[in-house]
């Protein structure tokens, strides 16, 4: 049997999973009905059919041939059944909206997830892009 702690690694691995299937059902799926998501340009999606909509959408198009590589996954839990993922991430082969190739982008995805009965589902989440070179505190 597995711990909460692998259990919610194992979400965020296949969120990386189906993102690079490009498989937005299961994506989708990852996610509770009521969840909502705000993406790295602000898209707040309300529930998981319009997470669902949303990324099949871009995965037509912007995200078509697009590779996600998680790395340093940290989990904590305020509570039993709700923890916090956080984990940094790559996202390369993905283009621009006129089709020209865009170069390998960094970032931060932060999950809190829901556990009811034995499964793990995402509630809430909030992606973030990295800006190099920009510093929002003292060096």
């Amino acid at each position: 049997m597995f711990d909460a702690t692998t259990d919610i690694k194992l979400v965020v691995q296949a969120f990386a999973e189906c993102w690079n299937r490009h498989d937005m059902k299961a994506f989708a799926k990852l996610f509770a009905p009521n969840a909502e998501f705000i993406d790295v340009v602000g898209l707040w999606m309300k529930g998981r059919d319009e997470i669902k909509k949303a990324y099949e959408f871009t995965h037509a198009k912007r995200f078509k041939n697009s590779q996600l590589t998680v790395s340093d996954v940290s989990i904590r839990f305020p509570s039993e059944n709700i923890a916090t993922a956080k984990c940094r991430w790559v996202l390369e082969r993905h283009v621009s909206p006129d089709n020209k190739c865009l170069p390998a982008r960094h970032g931060i995805l932060v999950l809190v997830l829901s556990r009811n009965s034995k499964t793990w589902s995402i509630i809430d989440s909030k992606n973030i892009d990295i800006i190099e070179g920009v510093s929002s505190h003292p060096q």
